[in-house]
């Protein structure tokens, strides 16, 4: 690598390039919210009271609200209150000292603002840029007393807004939910992750990056990664590796005396049901038999309305088989399929077991169990 690479990786760009859509949507974003500000802007008499040079920092906070939105510098309560609270020190600063050097007052403004916003954890760079134009306008502005405060905190606001509904339109995720309560912090990060909101707060906190991210965008990322290398991990291995493939299948007739014997012999939840052909065509479940079992000793005049709404109709008696209980196949999947591909399936509770084919014919089922048996063996 030559030094002129090492100087480009080093002093290049770091972010990725955006999508078309995330472009085009920046664009029409910022300009829909500036020009909703540019005529607050311009009535009222605001373009001859000097009140335009507040309005050139809202351009930098259109930057954050539409093309960063996930950003924690972007959010409401940083772009209101950051804003104002740097024009409200600034006024306050021009006030106590109206003759104070020009370069002095700009560097107390800014670094004041600074300050202000962090201890209000409002932080919002625009706000530096209010306070510095404060400072260079102030013959303009100081005649408007604290005045200057309303349409510095109704613009701002008003951009805010046009950002929350242009992105509520557009499908995008941009209000944030505030931090949880200390009782609720000790929980998991929406159960995806054994780590809390404080680990998670912790974890930016150590990697200065509480102000480009929140936790529930770290804990998300994490979660994704974590189930990304997970998938990765298993994507050289198949479906037909990890099956067991000694089944333990009924047929559409099988009496239901039989399958009430078989969930009784053998600790599984659901049988699946075959055809002659060995073809798949429906599964039944332990639960359901159980509440069949149970609907049977009931009065048939106070039948519920589960029954009412349950079917097929039940046969009663020894005629009763399978069929009329059985559900329609979950997740059936090929043998070469990699196992990294169902992860999101078998993590959730609602799935039994899936069903492993070759062509139509049913050769094997894979449950969370047999997964975390080749987890191990891989770990091992």
């Amino acid at each position: 690598m030559t030094a002129l690479q090492t100087l480009w990786l080093q002093l290049g760009p770091v972010s990725t390039r955006p999508s078309s859509r995330e472009l085009l949507r920046a664009i029409l974003g910022a300009a829909l919210g500036m020009a909703i500000v540019g005529l607050l802007a311009w009535a009222d008499r605001f373009a001859h009271t000097g009140l335009l040079f507040l309005f050139a920092p809202l351009g930098a906070t259109a930057v954050l609200v539409f093309a960063v939105p996930s950003s924690p510098l972007a959010q409401p309560w940083n772009c209101v209150v950051g804003n104002t609270v740097s024009a409200l020190w600034t006024l306050t600063l021009l006030q106590l000292a109206p003759s104070m050097p020009l370069p002095l007052s700009a560097a107390l403004a800014v670094g004041g603002a600074i300050a202000i916003m962090l201890a209000c954890r409002a932080l919002h760079p625009p706000g530096g840029a209010v306070a510095l134009l404060t400072v260079l306008s102030a013959s303009s502005l100081l005649p408007l007393g604290w005045w200057l405060l309303v349409p510095m905190a109704v613009m701002t606001a008003c951009l805010v807004l046009a950002g929350v509904l242009f992105h509520r339109a557009t499908g995008r995720a941009y209000l944030h939910r505030p931090h949880a309560a200390p009782a609720v912090a000790a929980q998991p990060q929406a159960g995806k992750l054994a780590l809390s909101q404080g680990d998670l707060q912790a974890l930016l906190t150590r990697f200065d990056q509480s102000y480009n991210l929140t936790t529930d965008d770290l804990g998300d990322l994490l979660a994704a990664a974590e189930e990304e290398a997970i998938k990765r991990r298993f994507a050289a291995i198949s479906c037909g590796q990890v099956m067991s493939s000694q089944l333990l299948t009924v047929s559409p007739q099988t009496s239901l005396e039989i399958v009430a014997d078989l969930f009784h012999r053998h600790l599984v939840k659901s049988l699946p049901v075959v055809d002659d052909k060995g073809q798949l065509i429906g599964r039944v479940l332990r639960a359901d038999l159980f509440d069949w079992l149970w609907q049977g000793h009931r009065d048939q005049q106070q039948k519920s309305l589960w029954q009412r709404l349950r079917r097929p109709a039940r046969r009663s008696g020894p005629q009763a088989i399978a069929q009329d209980m059985m559900r329609e196949p979950e997740l059936c999947v090929q043998e070469s399929t990699p196992v990294g591909d169902l992860l999101h399936e078998l993590a959730s509770h609602t799935v039994q077991f899936i069903a492993v084919q070759r062509g139509d014919l049913l050769v094997g089922v894979i449950t969370r169990s047999d997964v975390i048996r080749t987890l191990l063996s891989i770990n091992s």
